[in-house]
C-alpha cells in the first residue's frame, strides 16, 4: 500500500527559529514544500503524518514542536498557559504573567477605592485595615515567589470584613 502524499496542513515556520508560526488548512494551489517566503518557510504536513505526529489539534501541535535539521521536534507538553518556548526549553513569560497579575491587582484595588473616601462611614481602625490591605495589594509583585508560573497561584491578601 502506497503512504498517502496527501498535504493535510501547511506550517509556516519561522526559518531563523524553527518556530510554528501558522498552521493552516490547505488552499486551492499551494506553493512547494520548503518555499521561503520572507522569513518563513513553508513545509508540507501529509495526512499519512498527521497520527505520528499527534497533530490532532494545530494549536496544540504548533506550541509543542518546531522544525529543525528537516524534522518536526517534540518540545513536549506546553507546563502552563503563561509557558514560552525559549531556545531549547519551555520558561515562564514573566512579562505576560505579571501583567496579568496587575491587572488583578488593579481590579482589587479599584474595588477597594471608596474605602479611602473622606465621608465613607468606618471607623478609623477599619479604614487603616483597608489602607494596609491596599498597600500588600500594591507591593504583590515584589512579594511574588521565584517559581511562580500562574496567576491563580498569587497568595492574595485577604480583604478587611
Amino acid at each position: 500500500m502506497s503512504e498517502d502524499r496527501r498535504v493535510s496542513y501547511l506550517a509556516y515556520i519561522n526559518t531563523e527559529t524553527g518556530n510554528i508560526e501558522t498552521i493552516t488548512g490547505v488552499p486551492g494551489e499551494i506553493s512547494p514544500d520548503g518555499t521561503v517566503l520572507g522569513d518563513q518557510t513553508i513545509r508540507y504536513i501529509l495526512s499519512s503524518e498527521l497520527e505520528s505526529l499527534g497533530l490532532v489539534d494545530p494549536a496544540t501541535f504548533m506550541d509543542e514542536n518546531f522544525w529543525r535539521d528537516n524534522y518536526w521536534i517534540s518540545r513536549g507538553p506546553k507546563p502552563g498557559n503563561y509557558y514560552i518556548w525559549q531556545e531549547d526549553s519551555w520558561e515562564v513569560n514573566t512579562e505576560l504573567l505579571n501583567h496579568t497579575i496587575r491587572n488583578q491587582r488593579k481590579a482589587r484595588l479599584y474595588d477597594s477605592d471608596w474605602t479611602q473616601a473622606v465621608d465613607v462611614p468606618l471607623t478609623d481602625e477599619k479604614k487603616a485595615e483597608w489602607r494596609t490591605y491596599r498597600q500588600t495589594l500594591r507591593d504583590i509583585l515584589a512579594n511574588l515567589p521565584a517559581d511562580l508560573d500562574d496567576p491563580e497561584n498569587v497568595s492574595w491578601p485577604t480583604q478587611p470584613s
